[in-house]
């Protein structure tokens, strides 16, 4: 037997009217994708490196104010990407070496060299890839540290250029992309000598998953 509509408390009817009045916005609800989302941005605009080749020559891509920096150890990615020839189908003969330098200490870590073959294997070759670094650095930390202004200068040496065209070409660098300094002991990787590395994980000590 049907229930009278006036039969049921006032209460009742209310939420009952809500329940269909969230069904039906559900039911409307635009499938993921089918509006304009805001989305993870996974792409870098990472230019020639500029300055004059020649091993007498030191560049820097910038400097990092750490004034704030508490911590024993620095994490560092650098987008980086290889410039391409007309086809796209391999990667000029290009060659930039790249280090952090402590400004406090003049302490340094390891350098290392990005060239040809630090691109992606083809059909990827061209795409972005990171420089990353996990240094123990020698810069002091601590409330007894007098230092008003501290900072890391990321450093780099152009190996070799190519011309195509008007333009002169060599490894492509961005800004980096995580900056953050982590206790001592955290990753497995922190290393005295930053430990730099292509597309380097993060290896937790506690036994925690493994990151990117």
């Amino acid at each position: 037997m049907a229930i009278q509509a006036n039969a049921l408390p006032p209460s009742l009817i209310a939420e009952l009217n809500e329940m269909k009045r969230r069904l039906n916005a559900l039911e409307r609800k635009p499938k993921l994708g089918s509006v304009n989302e805001r989305l993870p941005f996974g792409s870098f605009q990472s230019p020639s490196l500029e300055g004059t080749e020649g091993a007498e020559f030191t560049h820097a891509l910038g400097v990092i104010n750490s004034t704030g920096l508490n911590q024993p150890t620095l994490l560092l990615l650098i987008p980086f990407h290889l410039p391409q020839n007309s086809a796209g189908t391999a990667s000029l003969d290009v060659s930039v070496t790249v280090w952090i330098r402590d400004m406090v200490t003049g302490g340094k870590t390891k350098e290392f060299t990005l060239d040809k073959t630090s691109d992606n294997a083809s059909p990827n070759n061209g795409f972005s890839r990171s420089l990353t670094f996990s240094w123990r650095h020698p810069q002091p930390i601590g409330f007894d540290d007098p230092n008003q202004w501290k900072g890391f200068a990321i450093e780099y040496r152009v190996n070799k250029r190519v011309t195509v065209g008007s333009d002169s070409l060599t490894v492509g660098m961005g800004n980096p992309m995580l900056i953050t300094g982590v206790p001592d002991g955290t990753y497995e990787e922190e290393a005295d000598n930053g430990n730099p590395r292509i597309d380097g994980h993060l290896t937790p000590t506690d036994g925690g998953p493994v990151t990117w």
